[in-house]
């Protein structure tokens, strides 16, 4: 009969084999690695009844290694314990090109639910939350590049946290899996953003049908932040490998230092974008413009400033 123990992070029943005693195996928990436990005194071999060993539930003490939780289609499927095997199943290469794809796509499908739903999406979002619909115009080429620059920035503060984390743990995992788990946690916004793209191509003019949509919307947006804190804690105890009751502090720390800093640097490029609008409006002052000045007004000839 094989041994069995319980992990000793989670508290999981794991069943091995004898052979095993003693080495180091991964919990099908929470994915930490442990050592077995020494084999056991050899007593006399008394049968074993059909009633000694109760059988196991159903997907309690499912392999680790199991090949049917490898490869990317187990990371997509069970994002939430499978992301490990996934990661070994894919190998170097492959975890490193889906990682560097995810984390790529999420600026990219950004961008596209930007410039696609500036108005149409916009509107709809607006009948749902009850609020007014007002037309915003076609964005200019500088509001592409800060769009685009903010969902660069805040992947670099994810991924930075997660191998900060990492790092505090001892680097049990690759860059690489912290570059796919990174990806792996964007994943739902980028289907959000593309189904926002394709959202924008429909002509819909029904008002009920708007009313459908709104609130498909809605469930759509609140499955991806739901699935986003998820994943974060996933990434937590799964790859990094803190256990559960620590995930469950760590997540909303790590949710708002990245917000946070995020907002901050939002902020910060917002300045400097109003510093560059305020230089750029200061060259160009037409002739019959005014600049208040402490004592008053004074009107500007075409040559440009008065020296004197």
């Amino acid at each position: 009969m094989d041994p069995k123990c319980r992990c000793p992070h989670c508290g999981t029943k794991i069943r091995y084999q004898l052979e095993l005693s003693s080495t180091l195996a991964n919990c099908p928990g929470c994915k930490t690695q442990f050592q077995l436990p020494d084999a056991p005194a050899m007593g006399p071999l008394v049968p074993a009844s059909p009633r000694a060993v109760a059988p196991l539930p159903a997907g309690e003490f499912q392999n680790f290694n199991s090949p049917a939780r490898r490869g990317l289609g187990g990371a997509l499927l069970d994002p939430m314990d499978s992301q490990p095997a996934a990661m070994q199943g894919m190998g170097k290469e492959g975890t490193l090109t889906w990682g560097f794809l995810f984390c790529v796509a999420f600026p990219v499908a950004g961008w596209l639910a930007f410039w696609r739903g500036a108005n149409v999406v916009g509107g709809i979002l607006a009948n749902v939350l009850g609020g007014e619909v007002r037309d915003i115009g076609k964005p200019d080429f500088m509001e592409h590049i800060e769009v685009v620059t903010e969902l660069i920035v805040f992947v670099a503060i994810l991924f930075g946290l997660l191998v900060l984390l990492n790092t505090l743990r001892g680097s049990r995992a690759p860059v690489r899996g912290i570059l796919f788990t990174t990806g792996l946690v964007l994943l739902p916004f980028i289907a959000l953003f593309l189904y926002l793209v394709v959202l924008s191509f429909l002509k819909i003019k029904s008002g009920d049908a708007l009313e459908v949509l709104g609130y498909l919307t809605t469930f759509l947006t609140l499955l991806a932040v739901s699935s986003f804190f998820l994943l974060i804690l996933a990434s937590l105890t799964s790859v990094i490998g803190f256990t559960r009751k620590a995930g469950f502090w760590l997540t909303p720390a790590v949710l708002m230092v990245t917000f946070l800093l995020y907002t901050w640097v939002s902020k910060l490029t917002g300045e400097i974008g109003e510093l560059g609008d305020k230089k750029k409006e200061a060259l160009h002052l037409q002739e019959g413009e005014k600049v208040i000045l402490r004592s008053g007004s004074v009107f500007l000839p075409r040559e440009g400033f008065p020296t004197g």
